[in-house]
């Protein structure tokens, strides 16, 4: 199996995001540094987009680490709510 090949001790790939398994690359850094700034700095509203398997949820799981529970976090994620209706 693939764990024992690549040195790995438990599963990486898993149906719920895991931030232990987050590659920070440096576009992620830059992300991830945005969002707690925005969160941090009371900027308001923010976006994340990206396409898909680029690792926005497990951004975002990071992000609400981060914030050690201090901050209270909506994740909206396929919503087929009309703006006004998310808000």
């Amino acid at each position: 199996m693939y764990l024992n090949f690549y040195g790995l001790t438990e599963k990486p790939f898993n149906p719920t995001p895991d931030p232990r398994f987050l590659y920070m690359s440096p576009g992620h850094r830059e992300a991830l540094a945005q969002l707690q700034y925005g969160v941090q700095e009371r900027k308001g509203f923010i976006v994340l987009t990206g396409q898909v398997g680029t690792g926005k949820t497990t951004l975002v799981h990071a992000l609400r680490q981060r914030l050690n529970g201090q901050t209270a976090v909506a994740f909206v994620f396929n919503s087929t709510l009309p703006f006004d209706g998310i808000l």
